[in-house]
C-alpha cells in the first residue's frame, strides 16, 4: 500500500489547499524523508505571488527544510532511518558540461526543490540521497532550516575571497545580510559595516559581529562609509537588497581593486551603469548562484561548531494546515520577519 501524505499544495497564486499525497515507493538511491520544519523566504514569496512565468500547477513549495530519515535505499549509506537531515534543494542532472565539471549549481537543466521539483511543505518527501545531508542530533531542526541559506551565503563570500582585514559593507540586514555580517566578522573583517532602514535589524547585526550600523538607506550611506573607511571606501561591499539605485552606490563605495558581490536577486535595468568605474577602480564584480554542494557539511560545521548563531531568525511557526496563513503574513510583514517555519509535524 502507498505511503500517503499530508501535502500543502499551490494550486493558483495565492491559493493553497491541503490534501492527501501517494510517496513513491522507495527507489535504490532515494530516502523518504519525515518534513519536520520548512522556512518560508523571498523565492517561496516570488512562487507564491505567480511571478514564474513557466510554473506549472499544482506546485508542492519548500526548499529550506529538514527532517527525519524515515527510510534509506540500499544504495544510500551516508545516512539511515532516524537520522536529522536538511535538503540541499539545487536539483542538478548530472550530465551536462556544467555537472561534469563538478559546477552543480551552475546545471544547465537545474531545478529547485520545491519549484521544478515538488517540495518539503508536506509530511513525508522521497528525494534522492544524495540531496540529504546529516546534521548533528542536538541541532533544533526549526533553526536548522537556516543552514541551507547560509550555505548560499558561504558559497558568495568564498568566491570574493574576503579574508581578515578587509572592510566590508553589507547592504540590507534580512536573513541573508545578517549572515553575510557574521561570516564576514568571522573571518576577521574589520570593520564591518551594516547598512539597514530597520532598527532592530541592525542591533541584530551588532549582536552578530558588525562594527558600526548604519540606519539610512543605501543611498545615503555613501558618505558615512566613506568616513568608516578613511575616505579610502572599503574592499568588499555585498548587496543583499537589490535593485538599480544600490548596484551604483555599491560601486561608488568600493575601493580600487574592490569586490562587489550583487548577491540579491535583481532584475531591474540600471541605466546609469557605465563599465568606467571597471576599469578606473579595477573593481571586481562577482556572482554567485545558490550553493554548491560542497558548501552545505561546512556549513552544517560552522553551526553545530557555534561559530554561526543561528538563533533569532525564525520569526514564527505554522503548522502545515495553516501554509496559507503563514504566506499571508510573510507577504504582508515581510519586513517584519527574518524567516517563518512551517511545521509539518503539527497538522
Amino acid at each position: 500500500m502507498a505511503l500517503l501524505s499530508k501535502t500543502a499544495a499551490l494550486t493558483a497564486p495565492r491559493t493553497f489547499s491541503v490534501i492527501d499525497r501517494a510517496i513513491p515507493a522507495l527507489a535504490p538511491d532515494h530516502v523518504v524523508l519525515r518534513i519536520a520544519a520548512t522556512a518560508v523566504c523571498h523565492t517561496d514569496l516570488g512562487i507564491y505571488k505567480g511571478q514564474y512565468a513557466n510554473l506549472k500547477y499544482p506546485v508542492v513549495m519548500g526548499h529550506e527544510s529538514t527532517g527525519v530519515v524515515e527510510s534509506a535505499g540500499e544504495k544510500v549509506t551516508h545516512v539511515k532511518a532516524g537520522d536529522p537531515v536538511i535538503i540541499n534543494p539545487i536539483i542538478s542532472c548530472g550530465h551536462c558540461d556544467m555537472c561534469q565539471r563538478e559546477m552543480q549549481n551552475l546545471c544547465r537543466n537545474a531545478g529547485l526543490f520545491g519549484r521544478e521539483v515538488d517540495g518539503s511543505l508536506a509530511e513525508l518527501v522521497h528525494v534522492a540521497g544524495k540531496y540529504a545531508h546529516p546534521l548533528p542530533a542536538d541541532l533544533a531542526l526549526d533553526d536548522a532550516t537556516i543552514i541551507e541559506t547560509l550555505a548560499t551565503v558561504k558559497h558568495a563570500q568564498d568566491r570574493l575571497g574576503v579574508k581578515a582585514g578587509d572592510s566590508v559593507v553589507v547592504i540590507g540586514q534580512g536573513t541573508t545580510g545578517l549572515l553575510h555580517t557574521q561570516l564576514a566578522a568571522l573571518a576577521g573583517a574589520n570593520p564591518v559595516i551594516a547598512v539597514s532602514r530597520t532598527k532592530w535589524k541592525l542591533d541584530m547585526a551588532m549582536r552578530m559581529g558588525a562594527h558600526h550600523a548604519l540606519d539610512v538607506s543605501a543611498e545615503k550611506s555613501l558618505s558615512e562609509v566613506m568616513r568608516l573607511t578613511g575616505n579610502q571606501g572599503a574592499d568588499v561591499v555585498i548587496d543583499t537588497a537589490g535593485g538599480a539605485a544600490t548596484l551604483a552606490v555599491a560601486i561608488e563605495m568600493l575601493k580600487p581593486g574592490g569586490r562587489l558581490s550583487p548577491y540579491a536577486v535583481s532584475h531591474e535595468c540600471c541605466a546609469t551603469f557605465t563599465t568606467f568605474p571597471l576599469y578606473y577602480k579595477e573593481i571586481s564584480i562577482i556572482g554567485s548562484r545558490a550553493l554548491h554542494p560542497t558548501d552545505m557539511a561546512p556549513s552544517i560545521d560552522l553551526v553545530s561548531q557555534g561559530k554561526i548563531d543561528i538563533k533569532g531568525f525564525v520569526s514564527g511557526t505554522f503548522p502545515l494546515s495553516k501554509t496559507d496563513q503563514a504566506f499571508k503574513e510573510y507577504e504582508g510583514n515581510s519586513n517584519g520577519v527574518l524567516r517563518l517555519v512551517i511545521d509539518s509535524r503539527e497538522g
